[in-house]
């Protein structure tokens, strides 16, 4: 860790936020991996005197009382949630469950930013956190009664903000501390789905030739395709600006073969693509088997990845598409065991189905995502039959095996997110349909409502007004295609009143993450001027 970084800062108590931030990285807090950083919140509560509590989400919710002059004001409430998306770029061996993230302070054409190496930074929640607890930490910043609430599983459905019952907190009002842009008060925000498909699928001997099939007759070959090379990013907040999808590209290209060599034959043996629901897949790889030439294939990969690239709206340039032949010996007796060429077509087709991307802007925000959904994941699980006789120098295979010899499961899911509530429920109706037309098992989980904009709040209007006295600029107002838990509070505080903030965030749910420094310190600066101006700034 380049501590030598925070030396910009002596002197400013920006720095005390900072500090609070290093200590949080180094506590693993991937989603559903949550414990050690409540025990380590609940302690810093305890430890300082205030009144601490968790509940049975492990939700954290700790009080500070207010300065002395401010007694009397309403009790505000800060939100940030405790996990972070665990991204690291192939081969890293950064272990999240155990390890510290290994931070570094980094300039930008004079701009001081903050990463990790070579994983996510977690600033998305990280940095939330630390506001809230640099503030708890002072004696010198003028504040309401404030609870200090953080919460759990955000990334992965919100569902410790789905399991916070109505007498956890008191607060009237609240900041949530998850957004991504200094300078933009968010006062809306989209509602989500989590969609699970699955089936079981009979598989086969995958080096036979199948006789129903009108083929050329050359012998099956087993290869890997490989996509590879994107940015990858929020499956929210950077759907519209031409980020890749392996998931897509990859099932693109095979449509791309099977429309160009109808007369041969392509058995699936393994897929594997994206990592985590809220992310755009960075990688997705496919191994098969067929007896389309080596040459053709590899030319084809080629031409089909410059396509890509050229289009206009595309913006991933290292975009890659490998093939690779797959080394099984069969004087070994042991048989690849694939899906059939008539299921491989099935699954093809249901890929193909599902749909990718922006699907609706809104009508009256202007260049705001309405409705989207993202092919998150997809994933085939088998025993280990069909491991044996390959080489395990490509990282293409792994080894989770968990149905029945003679079948093998297709697991994916698809991440579904809308400003609407009923466009949100449309849609989950048309994946509904689409899921019986192919036959596919269906599971909806961590379904969340939009916070459908609030832009006549005086809470928010007070906020931008001190904004402009502080920074002498308007604030920009709009609200975001990403899920925030005002959404889910909504429901349970239906009078509360509510705006989200937050510094800069760029390359979030990534490797590539990385916080703005400066945009960071201007939100911490904005958040006192708040604090400090209730009772007035609650409109």
């Amino acid at each position: 860790m380049e501590t030598a970084g925070l030396d910009r800062w002596n002197g400013s108590d920006f720095k005390s936020v900072l500090s609070v931030f290093e200590e949080i990285s180094s506590i693993p807090r991937c989603s559903k991996n949550e414990a050690q950083i409540t025990s380590w919140l609940e302690k810093f509560g305890k430890e300082r005197g205030f009144e601490t509590k968790k509940d049975n989400f492990n939700n954290i919710v700790i009080q500070i009382p207010a300065s002395a002059d401010m007694k009397d004001a309403p009790t505000v409430v800060l939100q940030a949630h405790t996990d972070m998306v665990c991204e690291k770029e192939t081969g890293t061996p950064h272990n999240f469950a155990a390890d510290s993230l290994k931070l570094h302070y980094i300039e930008e054409n004079g701009v001081p930013f903050l990463t990790a190496e070579k994983t996510t930074l977690g600033a998305d929640n990280g940095i939330g956190m630390a506001y809230m607890l640099a503030v708890a930490a002072s004696e010198s910043i003028r504040h309401p009664p404030l609870e200090l609430l953080f919460t759990t599983d955000e990334e992965i459905g919100l569902t410790g903000a789905q399991g916070l019952t109505a007498d956890f907190i008191s607060g009237a009002y609240l900041i949530n501390l998850d957004s991504e842009e200094e300078g933009t008060l968010i006062a809306g925000c989209a509602g989500g789905t989590q969609i699970g498909f699955k089936r079981l699928i009979d598989i086969e001997d995958a080096c036979e030739n199948d006789s129903a099939a009108e083929t050329d007759g050359g012998a099956l070959l087993p290869y890997a395709v490989v996509v590879s090379g994107l940015l990858g990013g929020h499956s929210g907040t950077d759907i519209h600006i031409g980020r890749g999808n392996a998931n897509r590209i990859l099932i693109r290209f095979f449509s791309l073969l099977a429309e160009k060599y109808p007369q041969n034959q392509m058995k699936w043996i393994q897929i594997k693509g994206g990592t985590a629901s809220n992310t755009i897949p960075r990688r997705a790889e496919i191994s098969f088997v067929t007896d389309i030439s080596s040459d053709s294939l590899k030319s084809e990969a080629f031409s089909f990845a410059e396509q890509i690239k050229s289009a206009a709206d595309f913006n991933d340039p290292d975009l890659t598409v490998n093939v690779s032949a797959l080394n099984f010996p069969k004087e070994n007796g042991s048989a690849l065991q694939s899906f059939s060429v008539k299921n491989t077509t099935r699954i093809l087709n249901f890929l193909s189905a599902v749909p990718t991307g922006v699907f609706e802007m809104s009508a009256s925000i202007p260049d705001l995502v309405l409705l989207s959904g993202n092919l998150a994941v997809i994933r085939t699980k088998s025993n280990a039959e069909y491991f044996k006789g390959i080489e395990k120098n490509s990282n293409i295979f792994d080894s989770d095996f968990s149905t029945e010899k003679s079948k093998r499961e297709l697991e994916v899911t698809f991440s579904l997110r809308s400003g609407s509530e009923s466009k949100l429920k449309d849609k989950m109706r048309e994946m509904m349909a689409l899921s019986e037309k192919y036959h596919f098992n269906i599971e909806l989980t961590h379904t969340y409502a939009p916070w459908e904009a609030e832009f006549g709040s005086d809470f928010l209007k007070s906020c931008a007004n001190i904004y402009m006295k502080t920074f002498g600029k308007e604030a920009k107002i709009t609200a975001i295609h990403a899920g925030l838990e005002c959404g889910v509070f909504r429901r349970t505080f239906p009078s509360m009143k509510m705006i989200s903030i937050g510094p800069d965030i760029i390359g979030a749910h990534t490797p590539d993450e990385k916080l703005n420094l400066e945009a960071a310190e201007k939100v911490w600066i904005y958040l006192k001027e708040i604090l400090k101006s209730f009772p007035n700034a609650n409109g």
